[in-house]
């Protein structure tokens, strides 16, 4: 059906025409290669964008070829279909474009471009990802806080420790989750402070985090977490608990929050004082028994 989808890319009509190039996004005939890379020209930008996406994964070198000129489209969104494509093309060439995409005006090319560049590990790439942590465009943080996070790299703890802080919440919960991956226990302490963010997400995020590091520093606080409004946060604080010491409710940390508790209970907030309520009897039953209770 070539032909019927290269006379629908003569249509006067965008619609007619962007339908033609999804159409072709799915042909294994490579005569559908030049007919998508003709499109990359089109007049109308949702064309030239739908062009983008369709040559991505393509083999042929001639696609590739295309998308590095696409790049510098004048269109946004066509910029980052096309830096979004090329991280599956192939080409010397397209390591230099991605880097160059990394510093465009427009956020959403700038992320698409940090995404691609997660499938080319070098040094001069982290260094760009690492430099895109502090992006004024929390789109663009984002994009290279999750490559970095895939990778896993203890050298870049201190990166993401100041991520914690971040206003944008994605930011803040794959920072968190990076050091999750760590598990190293010596974040339990800045770890701590996202206990009481104010996004219920974040607070869960790094009541497992705390968990996987393993620090019976981070216990008390756990403990108290069992107060959280948000039942989420109070089943991760639980499990986090019993990660680090099954005798969790033995030790001296559960005393003093237990005096910390007492006075919870006399809150004027309902919800605080059952929640502080309810908590010091999951505590006394934990500490009279091997296992502990789930919070309710």
């Amino acid at each position: 059906m070539i032909w019927f989808d290269s006379l629908r890319l003569c249509s006067s009509s965008p619609r007619v025409r962007c339908k033609a190039v999804e159409h072709l996004t799915n042909s294994s005939d490579r005569r559908a290669v030049p007919l998508l890379i003709a499109s990359l020209g089109d007049e109308v930008p949702n064309v030239r964008c739908a062009a983008a996406k369709a040559l991505a994964g393509l083999t042929d070198p001639r696609s590739a070829a295309a998308l590095l000129v696409a790049i510098d489209d004048p269109d946004s969104a066509v910029r980052a279909a096309a830096a979004q494509a090329l991280g599956q093309a192939e080409g010397p060439r397209r390591l230099q474009a991605l880097l160059k995409a990394v510093r465009d005006t427009e956020p959403a090319v700038r992320a698409a471009a940090l995404y691609s560049l997660g499938s080319e590990p070098s040094e001069v790439v982290t260094a760009a990802l690492l430099n895109s942590l502090h992006d004024p465009d929390a789109l663009a943080r984002v994009a290279a806080a999750q490559v970095l996070s895939d990778c896993a790299d203890p050298a870049h703890l201190p990166y993401f420790l100041e991520l914690f802080v971040d206003e944008n919440i994605e930011v803040r919960l794959t920072s968190i989750e990076f050091v999750r991956r760590i598990g190293d226990p010596q974040v339990a302490r800045p770890l701590l402070s996202r206990l009481g963010d104010l996004d219920s997400e974040v607070r869960c995020a790094a009541a497992q985090a705390l968990g996987a590091a393993r620090n019976p520093i981070a216990l008390e606080a756990l403990i108290l977490s069992l107060t959280d409004e948000d039942y989420a946060v109070r089943q991760a604080g639980m499990a986090a608990l019993e990660q680090i010491d099954p005798h969790w409710a033995r030790t001296e940390a559960a005393q003093r929050a237990s005096q910390r508790l007492d006075q919870l209970v006399h809150d004027d907030r309902g919800w605080m004082s059952s929640a502080a309520t309810q908590a010091l009897e999951t505590l006394r039953k934990a500490s009279g028994k091997t296992a502990a209770l789930v919070p309710v």
